[in-house]
């Protein structure tokens, strides 16, 4: 049994779009996030997807 995902955008499009993101946070336009935020929303989309 084959299981066919669609990504919202390339993997090229959502790394340069975390590069932005990185750059607006090291010059203060964007809250930086911790690494326990991080594994939150990695813990809530993976119950998002069970859904």
């Amino acid at each position: 049994m084959t299981i066919e995902q669609t990504r919202p955008c390339t993997i090229s499009e959502s790394i340069i779009q975390s590069c932005k993101e990185m750059k607006s946070m090291r010059e203060g336009r964007m809250p930086k996030r911790s690494l326990s935020e991080l594994f939150e929303n990695i813990e809530r989309w993976s119950k998002e997807e069970k859904e």
